[in-house]
Order: C-alpha cells, then structure tokens, then sequence
C-alpha cells in the first residue's frame, strides 16, 4: 500500500509540476487541478501510512476480554455487529450494545482475510449471540 501511495504521490507531482507548466493555458489548468486532487489524496494516503509505520503501534489488539485500536477499546460481550467499510483505506465498523459505533483503522496494511480469521478464531466464541447471529448472516459460517 505505502508503494502505491508513494507511486500516486510521484506521477501527480511529475503531472502538476513537469506536465502542466509546457501546455496551454485552458489544457494546463485542467492538468493543474487533476495533478493537486491526485497529489492532496495520494499525499494524504501517503502520510497517513508514514505516521502509522513510523510509530510502530499495534493495529488492533484483544487482550483481557477487550477488542482495543489505537485510541479505542471495547469488551468483547458488548460487540453486537463487526462489518469492513471504506474504500480506499479499509477500517472495522464495531457496532455495540449500547447503539455506539467504533472504527477501527488497519489502513491496509494488514490483509483482510487475516483480521478476519483473528475475528473468528477469538471474537466471534467468546462474543454474544448478537454477533454470532450478524457475522453468521453476513459471511455464512462461524
């Protein structure tokens, strides 16, 4: 992911700052504002990996009966619902008991098939029926 977002980063600097300024004006313009939305989003993808990489912190963790991100953490019988939601950087929607919603970043850098079987191998056994029920509902086996 981080040499995507390094290459996305690259081509949009080459196309806002060696494209652009040898075309016409009407055509440089529009190469302009494509070559910023690709460097502002690329960029931004780009840092937000370095910061998460640099840090060296743990992902997601489940310790002492407790699903825990980086900032956030909930007991494991209060999930009622975990889903994968985003689109260019994947995250953990926890949904709880008490109507709370929790995300839970892994800025693909770890595989989903993984989190997915850390989820069935320690979540879903020790979870309520809530959650057994969403997660058998959504991916068809526990």
């Amino acid at each position: 992911m981080v040499s995507s977002a390094l290459f996305g980063t690259l081509l949009s600097a080459f196309v806002l700052f060696i494209v652009a300024p040898d075309s016409g004006i009407l055509r440089g313009f529009f190469i302009f504002v494509i070559g910023l939305v690709g460097l502002l989003f690329c960029g931004m993808i780009l840092l937000k990996l370095l910061a998460v990489l640099l840090r060296g912190r743990v992902l997601l963790r489940i310790e002492k009966g407790r699903l825990a991100g980086q900032k956030n953490e909930v007991p494991i019988e209060e999930i009622t619902d975990i889903e994968w939601a985003g689109s260019s950087l994947k995250y953990l929607v926890i949904k709880t008991k008490s109507n709370k919603k929790m995300k839970l970043s892994t800025y693909n850098l770890v595989d989903e098939d993984k989190v997915q079987q850390v989820i069935k191998q320690y979540l879903i056994p020790n979870g309520n029926n809530d959650l057994k029920a969403n997660w058998k509902n959504r991916y068809g086996s526990l």
